[in-house]
Parts: structure tokens; C-alpha cells; sequence
């Protein structure tokens, strides 16, 4: 019989490091931009679907010090070009989260934090991000923009390299 902490059979817990845990709290819209530069010309003679660029970001952040209250937030830039060139579309989007983390034992490192914060968080969060993208551009009478999974992970492994 074992009086202890189950939480201490986790795989890391024996070097005694603290094994953090996200709670999401809520998801939320922190910020939303869509422009139409050529409306209403660029629907009288819709000239097939736009050629798009995209940005998609990671930024977290403490609420306050010593909390254990982080936001997450994906930060997504949408263009789209018609065959002209011309600037069809252009959609701003930060998609957030509050997540309480929670570490067995106490604080966890920051190097624990960061695949948390940055990988597994936002993987949670990118189908709301992914999807008020598809209805925003939808809605202002395009196609819609139907995003494919991200691999996080490599996105913060390729944002390591560039530091």
C-alpha cells in the first residue's frame, strides 16, 4: 500500500522535477480584423478562389506573478490575392486561451513549461482559431479558408533555430 502522491509514478516525477498539468479554463476571441479593400467591385466578378498567405503564431504569457494563470494565444494572418495580384481579403485573428497549470509537488521548471504552453496548449485551442477563420472569410462572401492541422511542435522547434 503507498500513502503517497500517485502523481509521483508519472514519468519525470523521479528526478524530482514537478509534472505540470493545463487546465483550460476558457477560450476566447482576444482580438478579430477582416478587411474588404475592394468591396463591393471584388464581388460583382469573382474571379475563383483567392491565392492565400498565411501567419500563424504562438504567444503565452503570465497573467500575474506567481499565478499559476497563463494565456495562450494563436495569432493567425490570413491574405488573399486575386490572380491580379490585387488584395482580396486581408484577416487578423488572436484566439485565446486561460489555462491554469497545476504541478505535483510544487513549480514546475520553465523548461517543462514551454512544451505545455507552446505545443500542447495550442493544439487544443487551433480548432476554435481554425474555424472562426473558415466563417470570417465565409461570411464576407469568399470561399472559405479551411486550415489543415499545424504541427506545433515543429513550429517551436523551427522558432528555437531562428533564436
Amino acid at each position: 500500500m503507498h500513502d503517497g502522491d500517485a502523481t509521483a509514478t508519472v514519468a519525470g516525477a523521479a528526478d524530482g522535477m514537478a509534472v505540470p498539468r493545463g487546465e483550460i479554463v476558457s477560450q476566447y476571441v482576444k482580438s478579430v480584423r477582416l478587411d474588404v479593400p475592394g468591396a463591393p467591385a471584388v464581388h460583382a466578378a469573382p474571379k475563383g478562389l483567392p491565392r492565400l498567405h498565411l501567419d500563424l503564431d504562438v504567444n503565452a504569457q503570465q497573467v500575474a506573478d506567481g499565478a499559476p494563470l497563463f494565456e495562450v494565444a494563436l495569432v493567425l494572418r490570413c491574405q488573399g490575392r486575386g490572380p491580379d495580384e490585387q488584395v482580396l481579403f486581408e484577416a487578423d485573428l488572436a484566439y485565446a486561451g486561460l489555462v491554469n497549470l497545476r504541478a505535483a509537488g510544487g513549480i514546475a521548471a520553465p523548461e517543462m513549461l514551454e512544451p505545455l504552453l507552446l505545443v500542447e496548449i495550442p493544439a487544443l485551442l487551433f480548432p476554435g482559431a481554425r474555424n472562426l477563420l473558415a466563417e470570417l472569410t465565409r461570411d464576407a462572401g469568399f470561399p472559405p479558408v479551411l486550415m489543415q492541422g499545424v504541427d506545433f511542435a515543429a513550429l517551436q522547434r523551427g522558432r528555437r533555430a531562428v533564436s
